[in-house]
């Protein structure tokens, strides 16, 4: 088994080995992955932390030692809490601009560390948040408005179940990617109103699957990527949309995870 560690503030994931294929997920910087397979310039891999394999441009992954590995996979999640960060790598002073969300490994008063390259790193961090669901919906309005991207796990560019995840993780709670999955942990609510803002609402179709997740805002509202990450209301049917007068997803679940 080879183990590697996401270098670049934002690495496409894709279906297959190819520049063409569709973007699965995003890894963002400091993310593990387990080595599976190299064909060339792609590398197949295996995410650490959730279950979920991509493939992703074979120079975005930096090889490190199992040893390492494990130190960093042991270690509390520090991640990027603005998008204006900066890493500046000492050996060069060159600089890698960070974005929310991505991990800071090895973090010691504002170095940032792995295989053989180390880093003065500039900007806010999460370090010391509370997995409060308050800071939850801070941290998720922080989002509002940006773009809808299948797959995506930043401020330019997130989906559904990007966004509930991120949240999640700036707080110290890991969530599987797939909003499917996310609706498998957490204790079930039987009622909206017996809900909490902080809470995950998800989604389903006319044969039951879990196709949508957003986290529940005060005086009934709901924050989602749909288009964009947007504010919508929410009642015991679904979503309404008030601009186009119609429900656009039926409620399925309601999950408490703190």
């Amino acid at each position: 088994m080879e183990y590697g560690i996401c270098q670049v503030v934002l690495s496409p994931g894709r279906a297959e080995p190819a520049d063409q294929a569709e973007i699965t997920m995003q890894l963002v910087f400091g993310d593990l992955a387990y080595i599976v397979e190299v064909k060339g310039n792609w590398t197949l891999v295996k995410m650490a932390k959730f279950t979920y394999s991509c493939w992703i441009d074979t120079k975005h992954i930096c090889m490190i030692s199992e040893e390492e590995f494990n130190q960093i996979y042991s270690q509390k999640e520090i991640r990027v809490n603005d998008i204006s960060s900066q890493l500046i790598e000492l050996r060069d002073d060159s600089i890698i601009h960070l974005t929310k969300g991505c991990l800071l490994p090895n973090f010691d008063n504002g170095s940032v560390s792995f295989g053989n390259r180390k880093y003065q790193f500039k900007g806010q961090t999460n370090h010391g948040n509370e997995p409060a669901k308050l800071g939850i919906i801070k941290t998720a309005l922080h989002y509002h408005n940006s773009p809808y991207l299948w797959g995506g796990t930043s401020p330019f560019g997130i989906d559904c179940s990007g966004l509930t995840q991120m949240c999640y993780a700036l707080h110290g709670v890991q969530l599987p990617r797939d909003a499917s999955e996310q609706a498998l942990i957490g204790d079930t609510v039987n009622f909206l109103e017996e809900a909490e803002p902080g809470d995950l609402i998800y989604f389903d179709n006319k044969e039951g699957k879990i196709i949508h997740v957003g986290i529940l805002l005060p005086e009934n509202k709901i924050i989602h990527a749909s288009g964009h990450v947007r504010i919508d209301k929410i009642d015991h049917q679904g979503i309404y949309r008030q601009d186009l007068e119609k429900y656009t997803h039926n409620l399925g679940i309601i999950k408490k995870l703190l």
